[in-house]
């Protein structure tokens, strides 16, 4: 390819040098407009996947329907265990947590014969599966921990994991408790057919990812101490998915090499407050909702990340025509791709910039009541380019109004790029070439943040993926009403654990 755009633009320049002569001509124009438009249409064309390799389907031993009824009835028990997390801990029902790591104990007696067991922080288990040697180790990761639940807007029970037509329901079966069982019913299989990993395979399970607990940064320190530096790191991330990438139909399995970063802020002014009948002529609410707006007209610089170049080199090759004629010249398209993609909004214009959302706003209790102080909450999801310092400084300068108090209660910074010519990579990308196949597998960053991040002190290639087929539907699902997954979804995501560990 490179070597083709490098001929193309030789023959450019030479046709123009030969033809010097006609510059005052409008010949001479035409032919520049032509040879222009031969040089992007010659890019994409070039533009194409590579040859897809052809990867056997191993059996995994699961395919039985006594062994399927057996991981579904052991999923449906995770479910029924309400692992709620609350920022609020006082309200944190911590039995049932304990009542779920002892079920683990119960449900996989040959994991936790096998495996050493230790507990961290509030509710952190990790697992240590000896290997064969004393090479670097691999941590494989999850959380139990759910998010509240409404259950007046559920249609079937959010704890009872029940199953009807083929599909599981509750809170849990895609936020994490899937991935969960895909890793622990994998590792039991294994280790009963004798299996044993070449290096150590450590399972790490979070019980408090959903309020960013201390689990996981408990658990990272004690690798740490240990002087233990991950070869690979596996959390939850993307799934096999369609129709999330301009022009691409086919099934993608994206893979998480990073993580924005992120923020929380608060504007708020205080007054004198009052009856609303003799309102002063700009209110509280009045010059914070000016604030808001022009934080929203003066959006953050749209970059494309290496990360996200590589996902579009990635991806683009499989998307329509005329969407490669753009992604093969970025060089041309890439800031009408900008514009596009920031009156665009959603996740591809979250994918180039650090995105700010206002998503709280206090005032009076009252509609005739003037309030005494009034405030904003904003959330931030920061590129690498952007730091907690930086947007804080911008904010305020955009503001600029010495009245707002703007204040940062919490965030970090994004996360350092795993490489995706690692072996950790491959490994990754063959199981899932072997579960789902002809999915393409492209690298993205991830949005959301996840426990994952704790993990990149120790290791330089953390990536996130959960091993499962999800719709926009479900993906709707995550945080919301009527979660649920299919037993053939289900299976897949345990096929894949026992196939990756099979390579590690």
């Amino acid at each position: 390819m490179a070597y083709c755009c490098l001929y193309n633009w030789v023959w450019i320049v030479k046709c123009l040098i030969i033809n010097k002569e006609d510059k005052d001509d409008n010949l001479y124009f035409i032919r520049i407009i032509i040879l222009f438009a031969a040089s992007i249409f010659l890019r994409a064309a070039f533009f194409k996947p590579e040859k897809s390799k052809e990867i056997k389907q191993t059996l995994t031993g699961i395919e039985d329907s006594a062994v399927e009824n057996g991981i579904v009835q052991r999923f449906q028990e995770m479910i029924q265990h309400k692992t709620i997390s609350y920022n609020d801990r006082s309200k944190t029902d911590f039995k049932e947590f304990e009542r779920f790591k002892e079920m683990l104990v119960r449900n996989y007696p040959r994991l936790n014969e096998a495996c050493t067991r230790e507990l961290y922080g509030d509710a952190g288990v990790l697992y240590r599966w000896p290997g064969k040697t004393a090479g670097d180790p691999v941590v494989l990761m999850s959380h139990y921990d759910v998010v509240p639940v409404n259950e007046e807007l559920w249609t079937k029970p959010a704890f009872e994991g029940l199953l009807e037509n083929g599909v599981i329901w509750g809170r849990g079966t895609l936020d994490t408790k899937g991935t969960l069982c895909g890793v622990v019913e994998a590792v039991e299989k294994l280790i009963g057919e004798g299996f044993v990993p070449e290096t150590d395979i450590y399972l790490s399970f979070s019980g408090d990812e959903e309020i960013s607990g201390n689990s996981a940064p408990t658990i990272v320190e004690a690798l740490k101490s240990r002087g233990i530096r991950p070869k690979l790191v596996l959390d939850e991330g993307g799934a096999i998915v369609e129709n999330v990438f301009p022009g691409v139909t086919k099934p993608s399995a994206l893979i998480g090499v990073g993580e924005k970063g992120y923020m929380d802020v608060v504007l708020e002014m205080s007054g004198k407050g009052g009856h609303s009948s003799a309102p002063p002529s700009h209110t509280l609410v009045g010059r914070l909702a000016k604030a808001v707006v022009l934080l929203e007209q003066h959006p953050f610089k749209a970059n494309i990340s290496p990360a996200v170049k590589e996902m579009f080199e990635k991806m683009g090759r499989h998307s329509t025509f005329m969407y490669r004629l753009i992604f093969a010249n970025m060089w041309c398209f890439g800031p009408l791709l900008k514009v596009l993609f920031t009156k665009q909004g959603g996740e591809m214009n979250a994918l180039i910039r650090t995105t700010l959302a206002p998503t709280v706003m206090e005032g009076s209790q009252a509609f005739n009541v003037m309030p005494p102080k009034a405030k904003v909450g904003l959330n931030l999801r920061l590129m690498v380019t952007d730091t907690v310092e930086s947007s804080l400084a911008r904010i305020n300068s955009i503001i600029s109004d010495p009245e707002i108090q703007v204040t940062c209660i919490g965030g970090h910074n994004a996360s350092p790029i795993a490489n995706t010519t690692s072996e950790g990579w491959k490994k990754v990308e063959r199981a899932i070439e072997e579960t789902w196949q002809g999915t393409i597998v492209s690298p993205y960053l991830m949005l959301a943040a996840s426990d994952s991040r704790h993990f990149c002190a120790i290791s330089d290639n953390v990536l996130r993926f959960s091993a499962m087929t999800l719709s926009s539907e479900e993906r709707g699902m995550i945080h919301g009403n009527d979660e649920r997954i299919t037993v053939k979804a289900l299976m897949e995501t345990v096929a894949f654990y026992i196939r990756l560990i099979k390579q590690l």
